[in-house]
């Protein structure tokens, strides 16, 4: 925490602010730190002590002074993010949980900082435990991918209001794009094999973050990658049969989509300039009723991008 001091206390120094003011936002930090002095650095910070709403039950405290609410505006929007810069190669000596799975809570504790906060905070959150040590793939996996579902259920059970899934599933896909350069270039052990992969939201999809984050797993593979944005039928057949894609990977959301897709399955293989092309299926859907699994006609049926890479790999050894 010694270096991560310094240079919290240089950059309020940067930005102005005075000793007293250092005092109240050491005193804050401390407050947080309490109890849980083995986490991560950021987690020390606590994110949701700059976030009003978050804690279940709020403090009935009179409104911050003004000075204190520009104060924590600017270390959400200019402080942690240089700090995060700063730091972000640090040494292992402050990845102290690299060996501990993400739990249940803090996947909660990310779909409410989506909800609630910032893209700058969001993303804060998840640098902070690749800082702890998680892989970006662990991140992408085991807290993006059950938040998104998270989202999914809010809607359906109507706890939240359509336009607020759709912003969280937005900072979702930003935090993924700006990921997405280290995603890519880290090691994998899917690059042995790789082919030509079409990847698409069934059309008339209102989400498709699950494409994206099944790309990000191709590409990261080393497969050549083509996605479709909002496509319709025609444009769909019409690709698979100017060029000669290994796989299709459909992402269907809602049951009313699933004789259309069984539909559009069968013409692809038809209209595919591949003869043995193979046609995998994943998305919300499956999420849900896991038992459409065995009646789908696609040859690949998976809940996960990283086991729809293996089993594309699969495919591709069967007909090599």
């Amino acid at each position: 925490m010694g270096v991560i001091n310094v240079a919290l206390q240089h950059e309020l120094h940067v930005q102005g602010l005075t000793e007293v003011d250092q005092i109240r936002l050491n005193n804050t930090q401390s407050n947080a730190d309490k109890g849980k002095e083995n986490r991560g650095w950021l987690k020390k910070f606590r994110l949701s002590a700059l976030i009003p709403g978050l804690d279940s039950e709020p403090k009935k405290e009179e409104a911050p002074h003004e000075l204190a609410y520009l104060l924590n505006k600017t270390i959400e929007a200019q402080i942690i993010p240089r700090l995060l810069l700063q730091h972000s190669h640090t040494n292992q000596a402050l990845a102290p949980h690299a060996d501990q799975p993400i739990s249940a809570d803090e996947v909660k504790y990310f779909a409410e900082l989506l909800i609630n906060s910032s893209n700058a905070i969001c993303l804060g959150y998840v640098k902070s435990l690749a800082l702890e040590g998680r892989s970006l793939n662990e991140i992408y996996l085991n807290l993006i991918a059950p938040a998104a579902r998270r989202m999914q259920c809010y809607w359906e059970l109507d706890e939240h209001s359509f336009t607020t899934v759709t912003l969280a599933l937005g900072r979702i896909q930003h935090i993924m794009q700006e990921l997405s350069p280290d995603f890519r270039n880290q090691e994998d052990q899917h690059r042995n094999l790789a082919g030509k992969a079409l990847l698409f939201a069934m059309p008339h999809s209102q989400h498709t973050m699950g494409v994206f984050m099944l790309s990000e797993f191709f590409s990261q593979a080393g497969w050549d990658v083509c996605t479709l944005s909002n496509p319709n039928e025609e444009d769909i057949l019409e690709l698979c049969a100017q060029e000669s894609f290994d796989i299709v990977g459909i992402s269907i959301s809602y049951e009313l989509q699933w004789s259309g897709m069984q539909e559009l399955i069968a013409k692809i293989r038809t209209s595919s300039m591949n003869s043995q092309i193979g046609v995998m299926a994943g998305g919300a859907l499956f999420n849900s009723k896991p038992e459409l699994m065995q009646e789908c006609s696609a040859d690949i049926c998976t809940l996960s991008a990283a086991d729809a890479v293996i089993a594309a790999e699969n495919i591709l050894k069967s007909r090599v």
